[in-house]
């Protein structure tokens, strides 16, 4: 009994044959997450090689250049992200001296997590990269889906924040 190899190209993609089409995979919240990922593999390297920041830290830095000083919690609202990763960001970007802790003088327990003048300097290097691969990205789109795309995604993320923050829906089974 040999085993065939299959070439990198089709390992795990299996033969046309025989597949089932998920109705998945036309959703566009299955497209936006695959889109996510595909974005994230693609500028994620590159960002690295730039400026040595992950994306994580990027998204955080970013954040913290718009809302300084701000808290973790915060942080973990504004990017939809969980606690572990906005710390392990903040604790990047406290390592390169991009971002500083502090106590919150309002709340003697809650830190302030706020921007250097070298954590502006870096974002203001970067942004002109990260302008370049959007510029880049919509090239293969017109100006008008461009514009559309915008307004789009900017609706469905103003509904689902507020789907999010208004709490689960009635008789939703708990995690």
């Amino acid at each position: 009994m040999g085993t065939r190899r299959k070439n990198k190209a089709t390992a795990g993609a299996g033969s046309a044959a025989g597949r089932r089409a998920s109705p998945a995979h036309r959703s566009f919240i299955y497209k936006i997450g695959i889109l996510r990922r595909l974005l994230d593999r693609y500028s994620g390297p590159t960002l690295a090689v730039q400026s040595g920041l992950t994306l994580a830290e990027w998204r955080v830095l970013t954040n913290l250049y718009s809302f300084s000083p701000t808290t973790s919690r915060q942080l973990c609202l504004r990017l939809r992200t969980d606690k572990a990763e906005v710390s392990r960001a903040c604790a990047g970007l406290i390592a390169r001296g991009y971002a500083s802790r502090r106590v919150d003088p309002k709340d003697r327990r809650s830190a302030l997590i706020v921007i250097t003048r070298r954590g502006e300097r870096g974002h203001d290097q970067i942004i002109p990269l990260r302008q370049a691969l959007q510029k880049e990205l919509e090239r293969s789109l017109s100006k008008a889906e461009v514009t559309k795309l915008h307004r789009i995604l900017d609706k469905l993320m103003q509904y689902v924040s507020g789907k999010i923050d208004a709490g689960p829906p009635p008789g939703a089974a708990k995690r």
